[in-house]
């Protein structure tokens, strides 16, 4: 909260560190200038809210997929939420990739909260608006994946609960 009050009074970038959630240990400084300079180009203060480990491009090393927001656009509570990938090429982490993710302060669209890395996919869970949802809760719960395919995330959508549909899926369109 602190920060979305902040953001009416500086101007917009002005903002000197990155705040991230409780329970990431770790951020690469690749990651924090990255998140830092969309924020600044969006004009909000960046916020990392969950961040995992694995590899995702079957190279044997640990890439990092990172969920962040740009909170407190405009001076207000309106928040727009990112996804970004990062490659390790065995020195550094190298940005490859990143997608957006809905926003807050809407009361619309689905993001995808990334929970791990396994078998080349970021496994999600999803949390999508109920057409009678405030902003602050989002009601409609799932699950899905992102891949990352010809330099790009793409999210692979829930079927009803619990259910990602599957690219590879041998059921029927109309199973699916």
């Amino acid at each position: 909260m602190t920060l979305v009050f902040l953001a009416a009074f500086l101007p917009a970038g002005t903002f000197a560190a990155v705040d991230v959630a409780d329970g990431i240990k770790k951020v690469e400084p690749e990651i924090k200038a990255y998140v830092k300079k969309r924020a600044a180009r969006e004009g909000g203060a960046p916020y990392i809210s969950a961040l995992v480990r694995g590899d995702i491009n079957g190279d044997a090393k640990e890439d990092v997929f990172v969920a962040y927001a740009v909170e407190g656009i405009g001076g207000g509570n309106f928040s727009l939420l990112f996804q970004a990938l990062f490659l390790n090429d065995g020195k550094r982490l190298v940005f490859r990739a990143e997608r957006p993710n809905g926003s807050f302060g809407t009361a619309q669209g689905k993001s995808y909260i990334p929970r791990k890395i396994e078998k080349g996919r970021v496994i999600c869970e999803t949390d999508e608006y109920g057409p009678d949802d405030g902003v602050c809760c989002p009601s409609i719960k799932g699950e899905g994946e992102i891949l990352f395919r010809d330099g790009k995330l793409i999210e692979v959508e829930s079927v009803g609960r619990g259910k990602p549909a599957r690219p590879d899926s041998t059921d029927p369109p109309a199973a699916r």
